[in-house]
Order: structure tokens, then C-alpha cells, then sequence
């Protein structure tokens, strides 16, 4: 079982990347997210990988960090979501929102990717759910939580496509919710970025 790999890279695309070994090509398929974090090409690269053999060949899946390959696993535990799914359901979103979604049983985020019908979205959530749920409260979409109000879900959105981290964002907006719950999604976003400068 190959576990980890590093090399130079030879050549990178946002499903997948090869690696140089000693004079041998490796093709690792990636999330969008390893993607995003990869050094440039010829830079080299260390990676976590996922050996997948079947009869038709074998295929290796690569991850930068052990949060997003522990997500990959669970997900192919699942009944009938193959490595190929779980990478394009990590492609999505970001490791740690895929958990909270998942928690807060967001069944329309899943359902909205290639292969994930309302039936395979919902044993995903009721199959991994239990294992999320203890994340601290900090990292959680509580139920009844002002966090996850429309404005607040938005704002928090459009700060992950703008590049900041989850995990620096929902503390702030939970703050933010502790002041009033009747800000507009420009107003939620101004004042997270004035605390985060």
C-alpha cells in the first residue's frame, strides 16, 4: 500500500498531478482544494496518497494535509460513493465546511454535485454525521445557531471564495451574531474583514 509520495512535479491540472520519483512519473488524482495549496511545477511536493486497486488498474489519490484524506476515507466507507465521488464532493468546498455542512445536515450541497442523488446525499449525513459531533462548538453549525441565519451563512460563503479559512471566519461571526442578528450579508462581510486587517 503506497501511503505518501514526494517528488518533483512534472505537471499539474486541478484533478490531477505527476510526480517524479527517481525517474518514474507518478499521476496522482487531487481535490481542487490539494490543487489550490500545490507548489509550482518542478518545486517538489509531498503528499499523503489513497492506493486504490481495482481489476481494471490501479489509481493513487493524493492529499496535503491528513483532514482531507481522513475525509476521503470515511466517504468511500460509505455505500456507494467510490473514490472518484468523495474526491469531487471535497472539490466542492473546503474540507472543514464539507464537515460542517454535513452536521448540519445541508442535504442540497451534496445533492448539487454529479452522482449524488437526495438517497445517497442522506446516508453520507446519517452514516458520518455521529463521527463529526465532537467538533467543538466553535467549529460547529449548532441547531437554532444565529451563525447559520441566511445573512450569516452568505457572508461566511463569500469569505471562503475569497480565500480566508473557516476556521478564522466563524468565531468572528458568531461574535458578530452576539450583537444582533439584524445586519445585511455587505454588512456581515465589512465587519469581518475590518477585524481580520
Amino acid at each position: 500500500m503506497i501511503v505518501s509520495i514526494r517528488g518533483k512535479i512534472l505537471e499539474k491540472r486541478p484533478e490531477a498531478l505527476v510526480v517524479d520519483i527517481s525517474g518514474l512519473g507518478y499521476e496522482c488524482l487531487i481535490s481542487v482544494n490539494t490543487y489550490d495549496r500545490l507548489p509550482k511545477v518542478g518545486e517538489e511536493v509531498s503528499l499523503l496518497t489513497y492506493h486504490h486497486v481495482t481489476e481494471n488498474g490501479h489509481w493513487l489519490y493524493g492529499f496535503f494535509d491528513t483532514t482531507e484524506k481522513s475525509l476521503f476515507t470515511m466517504l468511500i466507507s460509505v455505500s456507494g460513493i467510490g473514490p472518484r465521488t468523495a474526491i469531487a464532493l471535497l472539490s466542492a468546498v473546503s474540507p472543514e465546511e464539507f464537515k460542517r455542512r454535513l452536521v448540519a445536515g445541508e442535504v442540497k450541497m451534496m445533492t448539487a454535485l454529479p452522482g449524488i442523488g437526495p438517497k445517497t446525499a442522506r446516508r453520507i449525513i446519517v452514516e458520518l454525521k455521529d463521527k463529526f459531533v465532537k467538533l467543538s462548538d466553535e467549529e460547529l453549525p449548532i441547531e437554532g445557531d444565529s451563525v447559520i441565519l441566511p445573512e450569516m451563512r452568505e457572508a461566511h460563503d463569500a469569505l471562503v471564495t475569497l480565500g480566508f479559512r473557516p476556521t478564522d471566519i466563524y468565531p468572528m461571526l458568531k461574535e458578530i451574531s452576539k450583537q444582533g442578528t439584524d445586519y445585511t450579508t455587505e454588512q456581515i462581510i465589512k465587519m469581518v474583514l475590518a477585524k481580520l486587517r
